[in-house]
This record gives structure tokens, C-alpha cells and sequence, in this order.
């Protein structure tokens, strides 16, 4: 079956290209400590722990001085404000699935009775549950299996979601 000759199909694709820079700028609390002309030039270094700290000599034969850096954090919301990365229909489907349409679908829902009532399904992905065991061993004395966090979770949206 052809198409018709008067309708062509162009540029399916809305795939936008990654930006250059991240439209998010790194918040300073701190002011810079001013700077003599002939100051020497900085070096960043990595911890053992993975912080970070700016080196700089402060002058000719001076221990080396260090500060520490904040770490960048950056949010889903802000990697869809900027123009890259993902689809304009993939960050409507994220949109359309983030926690708080889940929360007024579960509140919209009539009761167990209701002719109306839908019953919800929740899925967890193992990586999620692996992650949770994690932080739940790393806080308590008992480590946690995935399999003990799944049968919490179950429970609490049971209890709690309906």
C-alpha cells in the first residue's frame, strides 16, 4: 500500500540535542576570598571518602591550603528545564507518572465496594528494592534482605495506599 502523493512523512524524530551548558548554575554561599594579582593557580583533589577540595598556594613556600567544595545536585526537573537529553513526548509521559498523579488516582479512587473501584497495582523494580535493603542495613543492626523490604513495602501500601 502506497502513500498518497500529496501527504509526505518529514522529521519524525523530536529527539532535542544536548545543550552545551546545564542551564542550572552552581549556588555559592560562600564569597570569594579575594585574590592578590599574583596568586597561584588552583587545583582540585579527591579524598579517599570522594570529597572534593580546592588546593591553592597562597605563596612561595607556604603549605598548601585546602577548602572544601559543595557537590552539584542536580533533580530530574531540573535536566527536563533545559533543552537536551530527552524527548518532548518522554518528559510528558514522566510527567504524567510522577508521584503526585499516582497519589490523586489512589485519592479519586471510590472505596472497596464501589461499583467504580479499581484496583491498584504497584510494581517495584529489584534495583529499587536492592536499594532500599541497602539503606534499611545501613541504619539498623539487622541487615535486610530485598525479599524482608519487599513484604514491608507490600504491607505499608496495603495499610497506607489502599
Amino acid at each position: 500500500m502506497a502513500f498518497s502523493g500529496a501527504l509526505t512523512l518529514t522529521d519524525l524524530n523530536d529527539f532535542i540535542t544536548p545543550a552545551q551548558a546545564c542551564i542550572k548554575p552552581v549556588e555559592q554561599t560562600n564569597k570569594a576570598e579575594p585574590k592578590d594579582p599574583g596568586a597561584a593557580s588552583t587545583q582540585i583533589q579527591v579524598d579517599s571518602s570522594g570529597s572534593y577540595y580546592e588546593i591553592s598556594a597562597s605563596g612561595a613556600g607556604s603549605q598548601p591550603a585546602g577548602k572544601k567544595l559543595e557537590t552539584a545536585q542536580i533533580s530530574l526537573n531540573d535536566c527536563l528545564a533545559c533543552s537536551g537529553c530527552i524527548t518532548s513526548a518522554e518528559s510528558v509521559l514522566i510527567t504524567m507518572q510522577s508521584h503526585t498523579e499516582v497519589l490523586n488516582a489512589l485519592r479519586g479512587n471510590p472505596e472497596k465496594g464501589a461499583p467504580a473501584h479499581r484496583t491498584p497495582v504497584l510494581s517495584i523494580a529489584p534495583q529499587s528494592l536492592a536499594s532500599l535493603a541497602a539503606a534499611v542495613s545501613s541504619s539498623s543492626a539487622r541487615p535486610a534482605d530485598p525479599a524482608r523490604v519487599l513484604r514491608r513495602v507490600a504491607a505499608f501500601c496495603r495499610d497506607a495506599l489502599g
